[in-house]
């Protein structure tokens, strides 16, 4: 079986009218039953699984590295378009894989970071063009104070107006895994849930009601983030690479970043046409690593899907191949871990496994790592 060939970087609830995508979590019903039933009646509506897709600058004047120039994003939309993608609203792409609700085929939901100019001058045209929607996370704190880079709040009202929700990513976009020095639990948490509060005010304020989905400023959370953005009531949207299923873990929603050298054609076909590799975590779900833990064990549980699980591949984020061992056959499950130290920083191990009934589609998933350098401080950013 062959391997992506660019490189690698609660279940299902209750739905109700008018109830937040985080609520969707909190109860689990018949629903599914009558998802299966959909399926049967109506093949075209056979999806559980969607990507989400990440941009940041659409510019080509912007640092390449968390860019797609104007060219290649009318080429992104141009794709799905000719392929029969279905661009859906983040929220209801949320809602309905939360309350078990059937997707199309194809669906997908497009989201920006941080809120650049760029996007307001380059990408927002054109999705308004499609009558498409999309998603613009921001910081109440960089628009209040006039960064240029960023739309302010009028921009932000028109890009509203034309389809896009504009969503909370802190007003700080600080590190929110990170301590400060002499920083108690107790003191980091009310840090935290006052930084994701009063950025959601503020936005509501200029832009009107907003749903409680929160996208982790550079894609950052560790088990304690997790726990506190979900009892707050929201949605966390990671950076980890990976499709999601019915099953996604709703603080740590996986999208696809789009940017510099995964911009490409055949990158961008690869992740839009990706499945959700479905992975129990064993060992590993602890992904905030210590100074001298710089090459961590990651235990999991291989679910069925329509692959083959011994094509299996896995990779660290500068695309080295990992070793997979099998623990145990029958259950399917494996180990894998870095021959060498993870620099300071995010790092990942993502598998990959062929479709069998489609040569150019694959299963997905990503684990994150964050660990700090050597010294125990953590690089700058």
């Amino acid at each position: 079986m062959s391997s992506p060939k660019c490189p690698l970087a609660p279940s299902i609830a209750s739905a109700f009218c008018g109830a937040s995508v985080a609520k969707l979590f909190r109860a689990r019903t018949i629903l599914s039953l009558l998802f299966s039933c959909m399926l049967w009646l109506n093949p075209a509506y056979a999806a559980e699984h969607a990507v989400i897709l990440l941009y940041h600058h659409v510019a080509d004047d912007t640092p390449a590295v968390t860019s797609v120039n104007p060219a290649e994003f009318a080429g992104h939309l141009e794709y799905l378009e000719r392929n029969g993608f279905h661009v859906l609203p983040l929220n209801e792409l949320l809602h309905k894989l939360a309350g078990g609700s059937a997707l199309p085929e194809k669906s997908v939901a497009i989201t920006f970071d941080d809120g650049y100019r760029s996007v307001f001058k380059n990408a927002v045209p054109l999705l308004k063009k499609r009558g498409w929607p999309f998603a613009v996370f921001v910081n109440p704190t960089a628009i209040d104070r006039g960064y240029g880079a960023y739309m302010n709040w009028d921009e932000l009202r028109k890009v509203r107006s034309m389809g896009g929700e504009i969503l909370n990513h802190t007003g700080s976009h600080d590190h929110l895994i990170r301590r400060r020095e002499g920083e108690a639990s107790g003191e980091w948490e009310k840090r935290v849930t006052a930084d994701i509060i009063s950025a959601q005010r503020r936005i509501e304020d200029e832009t009107g009601p907003a749903e409680k989905i929160l996208a982790y400023p550079y894609g950052e959370f560790s088990l304690s983030l997790k726990r506190l953005v979900g009892e707050l009531g929201y949605v966390g949207l990671a950076q980890q690479s990976g499709a999601l299923s019915a099953t996604y873990d709703s603080t740590a929603v996986p999208r696809f970043p789009i940017m510099g050298k995964y911009a490409g054609s055949q990158c961008f076909s690869e992740r839009v046409n990706a499945r959700p590799l479905p992975v129990t975590i064993l060992r590993g779900a602890d992904n905030v690593l210590a100074a001298d833990q710089r090459r961590p064990l990651l235990r999991a549980r291989i679910g069925e899907g329509g692959f083959d699980a011994d094509s299996i591949r896995c990779y660290r984020s500068s695309g080295e191949p990992l070793n997979i061992k099998w623990v145990n056959r029958q259950m399917r499950e494996f180990e894998i871990m870095s021959a060498a130290d993870l620099a300071g920083g995010r790092s990942k191990y993502s598998c990959t496994a062929q479709a069998l009934d489609n040569p150019r589609s694959y299963y997905w998933y990503s684990h994150l790592w964050i660990i700090p350098k050597k010294d125990g401080s953590w690089p700058k950013e």
